[in-house]
């Protein structure tokens, strides 16, 4: 495999855990030297399950999956000769990646105060659960709890059970990758300024991505599209058509065939009812559904429920028809029907089923890292495609202590306070101000990019049409209820900061104002299924005729290559192609799914850090870039250690609802009736032995803290059902906030499984401004969510709301591009800009 060290030269000190253990590793990917600082007794990432087959060498998958690439260096951090000896080396430091308590690192001169005066060049990254400051920063916490609290969880769930985690830990990765992109966009302000600063990054805020802005429903004033007020909503609020196509707001989407589940989503309206279309042409040729359902346009299908002349009823009756063909296909067959006949449909893949995958194998995505002193391992391997080469593993996770020999030559390598500059004195300039945006892309994954760049300092463009609309305009949640193009938050949330301007892309006319942005830009960001932008002569090798520098970012399902590359689907089709669908919800039941679109969660995050790596390098030596992500290998990597577990002992990973492998009591639990607008869920995670104790004791019990059927972690687990039985009779007469303080006043991990309402409310993310209220063209007010991460130096700014259909055409073109009044007068009336 092609290594590509665009970050070739930078170096990495890195004091996290398994909770932020990933952020280094996306950063040594791309080539930079990344030094993982354990105490003498190992990080505790070691002892994270799932657990290796050989406990001596490597005894967590966790830790083999997440720190590859990087040295192992240790020092025992409590001494003063530890201490010591880190701040010699961080002295020569790019970047410091911690995900310490808050006051551990205070307490240890390695704050960031400290480290700013050692080498004020520094970029110095935390990573805790609630964020540095603020009344929940020292809350306890644990994957589901920071699920819980970034309202992840909330929307996560059946009808008559509680909310569901995924089964496999995934907040803290969220976060990590925020981190990974936050330091690349810290450094450019560095490299710039000639002086670092402190990015804070809160897992609550990085978990909140995960619910496709279901966060803004209560800010809008939307209680429909979403629950806001309580369970009863649920039922209600799904009858209600989602005309998106993308699965965002339908749990009936999951189909039983004879060897497991596809994905589909029933996809009415102007965005996807194409996809339906052809799924009923197919069906109607084998005579399995009724005529009028071939004849039926599902495009127009909305407008038809809506006079009455195509009911509810009617709906489930189709859905039960496909159902019964499903049933007797194969994942296989139904895939291969998919492919060849362009319909919504994916197999929901097991970890067992990622393996041998064709367009995995096509792409070379699993690769396997042999080990001299142990199992070889096989883990997902590039991070992202550049100009048709992939990035990826170069070496297994270090021993301990591996590197030791290393350190005094690590320390004299580079001059102390390298790159240092005085530039603090002057007007704060935004980090990425003058990088120069065409965003060709849509939906939620290409989008989100550009909004993070906009945040900070960039100009982007938006490009869009105002006939064929773009799908996530039709994504709630919707101002006050109301489904309209320009109502949505999701599309809101995604866009806020930029331009927009409305082209037709299947006009030559309109491809050239698109040519003559792409001319302008730094960065173009597209989405559109591989191919299309070679059809209309915008492919990489065109646009770099008329711009060499440029850097573009094709972020798509499953990447550019590959015998599936033009495989259709929105986010819930890669969530099931990359083995979400079948880790969450309940063992005694089919999949319920991760919330949403999931892989549109993970892959900007994985474009961004590729993005700012390639723009550092061209910034260096003048070289531009075509950047391949597919976002279905992006959320693979947050199964890596799982897909190793298999390879090694033949695990393959389930549902196992809120259980947890190594804690008891672990689970959500419902509350008494609160007050209106309050969720009446409780998270709670007991994380220890002594933990247990303290627990039994403020659940009035204390005669089974030391119980021998309950004393120890082991003992609980298989005890599980009972406890889950106690926990619930307990909770149960009690209203969710209060069992919130109690635990967390008695040092547990609980959390209310926080809802659109509580999220508005919540003190912590009040105090990090996480809601920001835009004037609206046509609204008054909008709110969006903030930046997921909080820049000491160069904070982002949300400069306005997303646009409305052609709200900035004129100044585009006219101002940006420079046309002529006439030549926009032309344009206008060619039916162009539309």
């Amino acid at each position: 495999m092609v290594t590509l060290d665009l970050l070739n030269g930078y170096r990495v000190i890195d004091l996290t855990n398994e909770r932020g253990l990933l952020a280094g590793r996306m950063l040594a990917d791309l080539g930079a030297d990344v030094i993982q600082i354990e105490p003498p007794q190992g990080s505790s990432a070691r002892r994270v399950t799932p657990l290796s087959s050989d406990p001596v060498e490597s005894p967590s998958l966790y830790w083999e999956a997440y720190a590859s690439n990087k040295r192992s260096v240790v020092l025992d951090l409590d001494s003063r000769s530890g201490q010591s000896s880190l701040l010699d080396l961080i002295a020569s430091a790019d970047f410091l990646f911690e995900s310490s308590d808050p006051g551990w690192a205070e307490a240890r001169g390695l704050d960031f105060a400290s480290i700013a005066r050692i080498n004020p060049w520094c970029v110095y990254v935390s990573i805790t659960p609630f964020g540095h400051g603020g009344p929940k920063s020292n809350w306890n916490d644990s994957e589901l709890i920071c699920w819980a609290a970034g309202g992840a969880l909330f929307f996560n769930r059946d009808e008559d059970r509680p909310p569901v985690r995924i089964s496999v830990p995934q907040a803290y990765f969220h976060a990590s990758a925020d981190a990974a992109s936050a330091a690349l966009i810290a450094h450019r302000a560095r490299v710039r300024d000639g002086i670092g600063q402190r990015v804070d990054i809160s897992v609550q805020v990085s978990a909140a991505q995960a619910t496709l802005s279901a966060v803004l429903s209560a800010a809008v004033g939307d209680h429909s599209t979403y629950p806001v007020e309580g369970t009863e909503q649920v039922t209600s609020s799904r009858r209600r058509l989602d005309l998106s196509g993308s699965g965002s707001a339908s749990r009936r989407t999951k189909w039983p065939v004879l060897d497991g589940y596809v994905e589909m989503h029933l996809s009415l309206g102007p965005a996807a009812g194409r996809f339906t279309n052809n799924l009923f042409k197919w069906l109607g040729e084998m005579g399995v559904v009724d005529r009028k359902f071939v004849d039926l346009d599902w495009v127009a299908a909305p407008d038809l429920y809506k006079s009455g002349g195509l009911t509810f009823d009617e709906l489930e009756l189709a859905r039960a028809q496909v159902a019964a063909y499903f049933a007797t296909r194969t994942k296989a067959e139904l895939l291969d029907a998919a492919i060849a006949r362009k319909m919504l449909l994916a197999p929901i893949y097991t970890v067992e089923d990622l393996l041998i995958s064709p367009q995995f194998i096509d792409r070379r995505f699993f690769v396997t890292l042999e080990d001299p002193h142990g199992d070889n391992l096989t883990l997902p391997g590039p991070l992202v495609w550049i100009d048709g080469e992939p990035t990826g593993r170069r070496s297994k996770a270090p021993r301990l202590g591996e590197h030791q020999a290393t350190w005094a030559s690590d320390v004299a390598s580079r001059p102390h306070g390298a790159g240092v500059g005085t530039n603090d004195d002057g007007p704060v300039v935004p980090a990425l101000e003058g990088l120069k945006v065409a965003d060709l892309s849509w939906v939620v994954a290409g989008p989100m990019i550009g909004r993070v760049l906009a945040d900070y300092g960039a100009t982007v463009v938006r490009v869009e049409s105002s006939w064929r609309v773009e799908t996530n305009r039709l994504v709630g949640p919707f101002r006050d209820g109301v489904q309209h193009a320009e109502n949505s938050a999701s599309y809101g949330n995604c866009n806020a900061g930029k331009l927009g301007v409305t082209l037709d892309l299947s006009l030559q006319e309109g491809r050239d104002v698109v040519l003559d942005l792409i001319k302008w830009a730094d960065v173009v960001i597209e989405s559109f299924s591989p191919g299309v932008m070679e059809k209309w002569g915008l492919a990489f090798a065109d646009i770099q005729k008329v711009n060499p520098s440029v850097i573009m970012v094709s972020t798509s399902l499953l990447g550019q290559t590959g015998r599936m590359a033009n495989f259709a689907g929105y986010g819930n089709i890669g969530a099931a192609i990359s083995g979400y669908q079948n880790i969450v919800g309940w063992p005694d039941r089919p999949p319920l799914g991760p919330f949403g679109p999931y892989s549109d969660y993970v892959g900007p995050r994985f474009s961004l850090v590729a993005l700012m790596a390639a723009l550092d390098r061209r910034d260096r030596d003048g070289v531009g870039a075509h950047l391949d992500i597919a976002q279905a290998e992006a959320a693979i990597h947050f199964l890596a250690p799982e897909v190793a577990q298999f390879v090694q002992q033949g695990v393959v990973a389930s549902r196992r609802g809120n259980r947890d492998l190594q804690m008891a009591p672990h689970g959500v639990y419902k509350c008494a009736s609160g007050e209106i607008g309050r969720s009446r869920w409780i998270a709670i995670a007991i994380r220890s032995d002594e933990e247990w104790r303290t627990f039994a004791d403020v659940i009035g019990q204390p005669e089974v803290a030391d119980d021998p059927d309950f004393a120890t972690a082991e003992a609980r687990l298989t005890r599980a059902d009972e406890l889950d039985e106690r926990v619930a009779a307990w909770v149960l007469s009690r209203s969710a906030p209060d069992v919130e303080s109690l635990l967390q006043g008695a040092g547990l991990a609980a959390h209310v499984a926080s809802s659109s309402l509580d999220l508005l409310d919540d003190p912590q993310l009040v105090q990090r401004r996480h809601f920001v209220v835009l004037e609206h063209p046509l609204h008054g007010t909008t709110t969006v969510e903030n930046s997921r991460f909080v820049m000491s130096r160069t904070p982002a700014v949300v400069r306005r709301a997303a646009p409305t259909l052609g709200q900035h055409n004129e100044h585009v073109l006219r101002d940006i591009l420079g046309y002529s009044r006439t030549k926009y007068q032309r344009l206008m009336d060619a039916n162009v800009l539309r």
